[in-house]
């Protein structure tokens, strides 16, 4: 089925930002190609076949294919083109697909007379003028360009000599990026190879023991120093520059491994990546050198992948107007992508260009390194660190949200002045921290403004409880809920995390009961886990599924088993998971907690007696035995804390023992609410894997939290129904399953006979 039959695409959309970037005039379009260039068909035939543009120069040629949505299709094409036709030149291939400038998507292959098939440019989704193209290509072609595999490993082997030199693991990153700002200084880039030890007389002076590369740090902190003082805006000037590099006074290589690593960052990374490729090439290094040290931990981030960093700011769907705010800004990465987003909007507006730069960037860090390297980041990618403030962004407020602190109040009317339309965030997941950055988003945001947040799933679920003075309604009082895109399990694999998480899309006016939500599953992003290479876009499916997502929340459109519009308000309760299947809307939703009594298990799995004569029923369908028990049947026991196993119920009888990692659910209210606990545990079955997408929450093991899944709400059947589901179909299964026990055991006599 093609999901975008439905939606108003076009490809006439697509080259049309093609041809409002470069200028109707510069590309010959497919119908005036001559056929001198000898392009062949697609189909592979011998007819003659022609790109979407063409540009022929002197040095290298430049193909276009575009295409609607469908980018794999594009990028195919190019690449096609460029390795059929009469040309006799280095070439350029452009594949580009999307219908609007902020979420266009673009991949740059290169390709010469002495390679079999294109290569890819590092930059990606955004136009690039054709002057810096060139650039580009003359690096590559010169072999100065790196490729982003080989920037992991060469991040990889910075982190092994900072390894080996004992540099602490927090501090790898700012060495790195101190460096890497250093290198900006021509004066620093002129002298550092000729840097000598200290002479005899300079250690005579000391009792000290004085590190040989002595003479470089000091020279690599004058250097930081210089280049960061230059550019300091006064809303960062509190901070203390020096004061975070200055641990590099003790780093104690040796002055000839000192150069080396400079020699390598100066080849490698400062001059490929310089200008007109930009990574947040400090984000990867921090999530690198953390993670190879084995302290990720060490610091309560989680940084959110490049590919869904990238979908998170096109899902803001920036304008040129737009002024972005990153209230925890981490490393600086969508401050950066934002930037780069307007830069294209400007179309090199030098006028608008530096108003982007120095109007319309604001970020917040409280970490002194992170603040240091989103500073440093946005530094390297000449922006001077735009509106950077190092300080928390959640304000002091009361219940109401009236600021009661006077000098967050003068913050407060200073950000709102400058009227920020867009916010991208990922805030810290810990001690409820998300809803909290959610609505202090919200606040700082003008009417109409965007708020694009990934948090944990439960989030809204489990902040819903209390009524209008639940978290979830005070900032459902104040921004419409437009979309929920679940994220991939494995998504942080590479950070050792397993969270569940999804993007949020708000928009600031009140969610009305009538409002409809998008909830989008994206629980495959197409990318794969490879040792050593952490999880990569293998098969290049990426593009195809992110173009996808953004049609379908771009429109509002649901695809069957993938995206579908739910009500979150029904009958004045709210359920931010939604409410589904219009046609059961008259069977009463109630919470859990109304049905049955939580009785926390008691023993833990290492204190079971194989000869107990009780069952101990864990989370495994393998029960084990105890020799005492506390709990009798019938009940439910349901898992809340074994991660393999999150949501699993089991029905059981007679005398038992439940773990630790699972609570007995009985009934509670049986005069109002009877319960047929056979139908109960298949229900529950059934919606498993909604609970466990809605309700599974931590940052390194996932759980089911008791508050939240009191507070979930499921169907409550009349007892008739489920007594009669339960003689039709589950009494008949229960027979069906003993008969086929016992014929198993009949089969494995009968073996034992004969052997």
């Amino acid at each position: 089925m093609n999901i975008y039959n439905d939606y108003e695409v076009s490809e006439t959309k697509t080259e049309n930002l093609f041809r409002e970037y470069y200028g109707a005039n510069t590309f010959i379009e497919k119908s005036a190609i001559p056929y001198s260039f000898g392009f062949k068909s697609k189909k592979k035939s011998d007819y003659k076949g022609y790109p979407d543009f063409f540009l022929d120069t002197s040095d290298f040629s430049i193909i276009v294919e575009a295409k609607a949505v469908k980018h794999s299709l594009a990028e195919d094409e190019v690449k096609w083109y460029m390795l059929n036709n009469a040309l006799n030149k280095n070439v350029i291939g452009i594949a580009i697909s999307g219908q609007e400038l902020s979420q266009v998507k673009l991949t740059y292959f290169y390709l010469n007379q002495d390679m079999k098939k294109p290569e890819v440019f590092n930059v990606k989704d955004k136009f690039v003028s054709i002057s810096n193209l060139e650039k580009i290509l003359n690096k590559h072609i010169s072999g100065e360009a790196i490729p982003a595999s080989e920037l992991i490993q060469i991040l990889k082997n910075i982190n092994e000599q900072f390894n080996v030199n004992n540099v602490k693991d927090t501090e790898r990153s700012l060495l790195f990026s101190g460096m890497l700002i250093a290198l900006t200084d021509s004066n620093f880039r002129s002298i550092y190879n000729s840097i000598e030890k200290p002479d005899e007389e300079e250690l005579a002076k000391t009792s000290q023991t004085i590190p040989e590369s002595i003479n470089m740090s000091a020279a690599l902190l004058t250097a930081i120093d210089k280049q960061l003082s230059s550019k300091i805006n006064n809303l960062s000037k509190q901070f203390s520059w020096i004061d975070q590099f200055t641990f590099i006074k003790n780093v104690d290589f040796s002055l000839q491994e000192f150069k080396k690593i400079l020699n390598d960052i100066y080849k490698k990374i400062y001059l490929p990546f310089q200008n007109e490729e930009k990574q947040d090439l400090l984000g990867s290094a921090y999530k690198i050198f953390l993670s190879r040290a084995g302290k990720i931990d060490n610091k309560n981030i989680i940084l959110t992948p490049d590919h869904i960093k990238n979908l998170m700011i096109k899902l803001s769907r920036l304008n040129l107007n737009d002024v972005v705010l990153d209230t925890c800004t981490g490393t600086g990465g969508f401050l950066m992508e934002a930037m780069e987003k307007l830069y294209n909007l400007s179309q090199d507006d030098e006028a608008v260009l530096k108003d982007i730069r120095e109007n319309r960037l604001i970020g917040f860090e409280i970490d002194p390194t992170l603040f240091a390297l989103a500073c440093s980041n946005m530094f390297l990618h000449g922006d001077g660190r735009s509106n950077m403030l190092f300080r928390s962004s959640l304000l002091e407020t009361d219940n109401k949200q009236k600021i009661i602190n006077n000098k967050d109040q003068v913050l407060f009317k200073s950000i709102r002045k400058q009227k920020p339309t867009k916010v991208i965030i990922n805030p810290p997941y810990e001690n409820n921290k998300p809803i909290q950055f959610a609505q202090q988003a919200i606040n700082f945001l003008e009417p109409n403004g965007k708020l694009v947040v990934i948090m944990p799933s439960p989030t809204l679920t489990k902040n819903q409880k209390g009524g209008k003075d639940s978290l979830t309604q005070q900032l459902l009082n104040e921004a419409r809920l437009d979309f929920v895109i679940k994220m991939p399990l494995q998504l942080f694999a590479e950070q050792g995390r397993t969270v569940n998480t999804s993007i949020f899309g708000f928009t600031k006016t009140p969610h009305e009961k009538d409002d409809e939500v998008l909830f989008y599953d994206l629980q495959d992003d197409g990318l794969i886990s490879i040792q050593h290479k952490g999880r990569i876009d293998k098969f290049n499916k990426w593009n195809d599924i992110e173009n996808k997502v953004l049609q379908a929340i771009r429109n509002s459109k649901e695809i069957p088993g993938i995206s579908q519009k739910k009500l979150i308000y029904r009958n004045g309760l709210l359920n931010c998971s939604g409410f589904t299947e219009v046609e059961k809307f008259d069977r009463n939703l109630v919470e859990i907690t109304e049905l049955f009594s939580f009785t926390k298990g008691t023993l833990a799995s290492l204190d079971e007696n194989p000869d107990g004569k009780f069952n101990f029923v864990t989370a495994s369908s393998e029960w084990k035995k105890s020799d005492y028990a506390d709990q009798t049947g019938p009940a439910l026991v349901y898992a809340t804390g074994a991660s393999g196993s999150l949501g699993k119920s089991q029905y059981v009888e007679g005398e038992f023992i439940a773990s630790t990692l699972c609570y007995v659910l009985k009934p509670k209210n049986p005069n109002i609410y009877p319960l047929n606990l056979k139908f109960y545990n298949w229900y529950f079955s059934a919606i498993r894997n909604q609970i466990f997408a809605d309700l599974a929450d931590g940052t390194s093991k996932l759980t089911l939290g008791l508050d939240a899944l009191k507070h979930y709400y499921v169907e409550y059947f009349p007892i008739e129904e489920q007594d009669s589901f339960v003689k039709q179909y589950i009494d008949d299964y229960e027979r069906l399953k003993s008969e086929v026990e016992k014929a198993e055991d009949q089969l494995m006599s009968k073996m034992n006979n004969i052997i």
